[in-house]
């Protein structure tokens, strides 16, 4: 007989077993429907593919399921043990038999459930005492999970609970499954949480983990899982085995009391491990009084001072050169069949020569050249640096001519700025004498040489101006840091940037990560140009802060003082100082055209008012130091176009919070 309810309304009800003509009553249980405020832990299963939640009532007797749920499972053929759920009001719910399921933890292990099946408990699942009692299983509230054993395993189900409104409270997470982490690497790991697909929430670290750091991480559960990174600091792998209790979740909308924490690693806990890490890191550096820390307060500072004394050995006193990589990295330079190339000595001035010879004398007690016996030789040339110092160079033009290129690519300056978005802090680090620090291939390095007034030499460690030098360079920079680049650091040629999207704390883990791999990759560091926590760098030739990316001063200066162009040669200059910086003017394109027309063959030289007038407004506008914002790829951008005869103009904009802003502009002057 079908009785009407409601069927939002929690019914109590009572489990009701026909012998003969009486009804005999077995157990009261708690049974609810979709969407009820019960307060009963949850926990989150799969079956047949679909992912329900299922609740935990330790004060059932029998496992009991909804109608919606027979789709998902098979039909026993045995006798239910009970006849009829009666509700609270006095209405009779038919059991309508046993089905069994196949239900799958988050940690991907099969759990086999008989229920009762309930007609009109809609898609309800609870797990009752049966299921308990046949395996032996323990309910554990403040580590929020079901554990038992099978087979010599043990088997967990984390579980959630609810309050009076329907909001998650604090859930626990564990490591879905076991993960291997590289050696000084920043690995997002796979952690289970019970919480609904979509949820945003809070990890908060509460477990030691060794050398793995985890920092407080906001993210989004999907399927069940959530990625937290783990930064494994250690020398050596690192294993995180499944199931490991790594923290808890706090979801936003939950208990907000406890985001007004740092979100950041714990101070005390970083000092501690710097000091595992290192049992020097209480002895001063030979040149601490080199090391250049952006932040102001002193426990900061000394987080920074401590880890470099543990990685001393990078800005170790090495004299001139420092010594090669341990990589198995080598320069070799590929001619094919070209015949050997022997440059006749250019004369120099005899102050020239001094200088020559003292730099050949460092080089060879340095260990970077030696004498040579070959067939190729190249000219030196002296070029004069604008602090006044001479630079030792040898001309490789011919050389490079014959060589077979290496198209190893460059980071481009771009993406390098878009991701730095949401950065707090930066460390720069500059390698010393990087281009010394590899070696060059034993056959090629009589390619190398050089003729001065003493003789021939050649290159032992790879020389400034061979034409696939940049490209062995920065292979070898991303083999030394592979797995930390765009991730914790960026690396262009020998300017190495390590970024923190956080605190302190959490920057001196990351750097440690880059520290250890310039260690173990055998590098040298020079101290006085690196600087460390900062929030505002330059690179590349912008400035750049947790606001964004601006052009930098000296290159804007350079721009603001040059003298107006006298001929074409003069305009191309400036165009291409100018340029530079593009992104940064609106319609740069069709403001420059003017400028830009005299550098056809066609057009005849004139300086007029229109040249006058770009020339005047770009100084103008770059003297402003434009800003742009670094773009968000989780939020929308809008482009705003402009089209006229003289132009196409674009502009990248984004709205983070603070109204429309910038990201980039692009321009072109059509040909016609």
């Amino acid at each position: 007989m079908r009785r009407d309810h409601d069927p939002r309304q929690a019914a109590r009800v009572s489990l009701v077993k026909h012998r003969g003509s009486s009804a005999t009553k077995v157990q009261q249980e708690r049974v609810e429907y979709v969407g009820a405020d019960d307060g009963l832990p949850t926990a989150v299963m799969q079956v047949a593919g679909v992912r329900r939640q299922v609740k935990l009532d330790s004060g059932a007797r029998f496992t009991v399921a909804g109608t919606d749920w027979m789709q998902y499972g098979d039909r026993v053929e045995r006798a239910a043990p009970v006849d009829y759920v009666e509700g609270i009001r006095g209405f009779l719910l038919d059991v309508v038999g046993v089905w069994r399921f196949e239900l799958q933890s988050v940690f991907g292990e099969t759990i086999g459930v008989e229920a009762c099946i309930v007609q009109g408990c809609t898609d309800e699942f609870l797990l009752g005492v049966d299921f308990m009692r046949t395996r032996g299983a323990t309910m554990d509230f403040e580590n929020s999970e079901v554990r038992y054993s099978k087979g010599g395993r043990s088997v967990v189900i984390p579980f959630r609970t609810y309050d009076g409104v329907g909001r998650g409270r604090i859930a626990v997470v564990r490591m879905a499954r076991r993960a291997q982490l590289g050696k000084c690497a920043v690995t997002p790991i796979e952690v289970a949480v019970t919480a609904k697909d979509g949820e945003r929430g809070l990890f908060i670290p509460t477990q030691h983990t060794g050398a793995v750091m985890l920092a407080p991480t906001v993210t989004i559960v999907r399927n069940g899982k959530a990625l937290v990174p783990a930064i494994n600091a250690n020398g050596e792998d690192s294993r995180l085995p499944a199931k490991k209790e790594l923290g808890k979740w706090v979801p936003l909308d939950g208990d907000v009391t406890l985001l007004q924490m740092s979100g950041e690693l714990r101070r005390d806990r970083v000092n501690a491990w710097l000091e595992e890490l290192g049992e020097s890191s209480d002895e001063p550096l030979e040149n601490e009084n080199e090391v250049n820390i952006g932040v102001d307060d002193q426990g900061s500072k000394q987080l920074i001072v401590k880890l470099l004394r543990v990685y001393r050995r990078l800005t170790a006193d090495t004299g001139d050169c420092p010594p090669a990589t341990a990589l198995a990295t080598e320069h070799h330079i590929d001619t094919g069949d070209a015949a050997p190339i022997m440059l006749k000595r250019r004369r120099q001035a005899q102050s020239e020569d001094a200088v020559i010879e003292t730099n050949v004398r460092k080089m060879l007690a340095a260990g970077v050249i030696k004498e040579g016996d070959g067939a190729w030789g190249f000219p030196v040339v002296l070029v004069k640096k604008k602090d006044g110092e001479i630079r030792f160079c040898v001309d490789y033009r011919a050389l490079n001519k014959v060589t077979r290129k290496d198209v190893y690519p460059l980071p481009r300056i771009d993406e390098t700025l878009e991701a730095l978005g949401g950065v707090l802090l930066f460390s720069t680090l500059d390698l010393k004498a990087g281009y010394w620090q590899i070696k060059m291939a034993a056959k090629d390095q009589e390619k190398t040489a050089f003729t001065t007034k003493q003789g021939l030499y050649e290159f032992v460690r790879m020389p400034f101006g061979l034409t696939n030098a940049p490209s062995t360079f920065q292979r070898m920079m991303n083999s030394a840091l592979r797995g930390l680049t765009w991730v914790t650091c960026l690396v262009y040629l020998d300017d190495i940037i390590v970024y923190t999207k956080g605190g302190i704390e959490r920057h001196v883990v990351e750097l440690a990560c880059v520290l250890e791999r310039l260690a173990e990759a055998g590098l040298t560091l020079k101290l006085k140009k690196c600087v460390f926590a900062t929030r505002r760098m330059e690179h590349l030739g912008h400035e750049l802060s947790s606001d964004g990316v601006r052009p930098l001063e000296r290159l804007v200066a350079a721009v603001r003082e040059f003298p107006q162009p006298r001929d074409d040669v003069e305009v191309k200059r400036f165009v291409h100082l100018a340029g530079y910086y593009r992104r940064f003017i609106e319609g740069f394109g069709a403001i420059m055209a003017p400028m830009t027309n005299l550098l056809r063959k066609s057009v005849e030289w004139e300086w007029t008012e229109a040249q006058q007038t770009a020339f005047e407004y770009v100084k103008e506008v770059l003297t402003t130091k434009p800003l742009l914002i670094y773009p968000d790829f989780r939020l929308p951008f809008r482009v705003v176009t402009d089209a006229s005869i003289t132009g196409l103009g674009a502009c990248l904009m984004q709205d983070q919070g603070h109204g429309w802003q910038p990201v980039a502009y692009a321009s072109k002057v059509p040909t016609l």
